[in-house]
């Protein structure tokens, strides 16, 4: 299964890939070997409620959104 991963060079660059599981070690584009590392997965909490947001709320605020505009265009 491929997914993007990142990778650290000897040199020092950071560089993503999309790859498989099983590749520990890529070709920077300097020339050096490149390890896979750890990276922090990117999560989004909204204030301080810990509620995460997700795509169905945001359709639920543009679609109450939407139907408020018709209900004053129709008025």
């Amino acid at each position: 299964m491929k997914r993007m991963y990142e990778f650290v060079c000897e040199n020092g660059h950071k560089i993503e890939r999309y790859c498989n599981y099983e590749l520990h070690s890529v070709q920077c584009e300097c020339g050096g070997s490149a390890s896979r590392i750890m990276s922090a997965p990117s999560v989004k909490l909204e204030g301080w409620s810990g509620h995460f947001p997700t795509a169905h709320m945001q359709f639920d605020h543009k679609h109450r959104e939407k139907l408020a505009a018709e209900r004053k265009a129709t008025t």
